[in-house]
């Protein structure tokens, strides 16, 4: 199950979090322990310029979490408007159906 809500995804303070290359690569430990607290990410430049983001694997979790929700939910919305929907009436009825199986089960098992 996706933690999407559990974790905060946290965008880095300029002022804080953009360090050169040099300066990750000598402390890195230092900088590993930052993300993990602080679940911001670093911003890493080379040459002045962006290169790239250290971020807490926790954070990069939920990230990829949020996108494959997103994506999913966008495959639905896709798919119900191209007609391959199931009406909610229908899963509902599904639905009370496996709940009175298992009800059912569980008595027996009783």
């Amino acid at each position: 199950m996706p933690k999407v809500l559990d974790t905060p995804i946290r965008r880095c303070r300029p002022s804080e979090d953009v360090v050169p290359f040099s300066e990750c690569r000598n402390n890195l430990s230092t900088y590993i322990g930052r993300v993990r607290e602080t679940h911001r990410p670093v911003l890493i430049t080379q040459n002045g310029h962006a290169a790239s983001y250290l971020v807490d694997c926790e954070s990069m979790d939920a990230l990829f979490d949020q996108i494959e929700l997103s994506r999913d939910i966008e495959i639905s919305r896709r798919e119900f408007a191209e007609g391959k929907g199931i009406p909610s009436d229908e899963v509902f009825l599904e639905m009370d159906e496996l709940i009175k199986g298992w009800a059912t089960e569980k008595r027996s098992v009783s």
